[in-house]
């Protein structure tokens, strides 16, 4: 799948979440997500701008492989994604044979709403709030971005 994304930071949830709420975007409840990125010893999929992910959160783990970014301030890059059945650990603990282990770890709290056809993830970790929009296509992303005042080159 085509990811088409744009991210903002924000001084806090409460500016974003009063922007989104001024737009009339509907926010879901917080899910915690915790996240993991592996790589290789000699940390190809980093130098390659690959991104290689293990994330959990409302009982699923979903591994995610993401190709390197086609442009700047505009994400638009190809994201392979998939829920499995085991657990977060035991997928780590099966990619470390083949070379892979965890290089990064970090928590986030989501809550996610729509404008449009975008997704709009608002997430809180522990160095800032961003807001992270998501569309189909890059004209899709780019409306949903102006549609909140935000401008991408910010």
């Amino acid at each position: 799948m085509l990811e088409c994304e744009v991210k903002f930071g924000f001084g806090g949830p409460g500016e974003a979440e009063e922007l989104l709420e001024s737009k009339k975007v509907r926010l879901s409840a917080p899910a915690r997500e915790e996240n993991a990125i592996l790589d290789n010893r000699d940390r190809s999929l980093a130098l390659g701008r690959i991104l290689f992910r293990i994330r959990s959160t409302a009982g699923k783990t979903i591994m995610t492989v993401k190709t390197p970014v086609e442009s700047g301030r505009m994400k638009i890059r190809r994201e392979i994604e998939t829920v499995v059945a085991c657990s977060p650990g035991d997928l780590e603990r099966m990619f470390e044979p083949l070379g892979f282990r965890v290089v990064r770890r970090y928590s986030k709290m989501r809550r996610t709403g729509k404008l449009g056809d975008a997704t709009l993830c608002l997430d809180v970790l522990h160095f800032g709030t961003f807001l992270e929009i998501e569309a189909p296509s890059p004209g899709s992303l780019d409306k949903a971005t102006k549609a909140l005042g935000l401008d991408p080159a910010d």
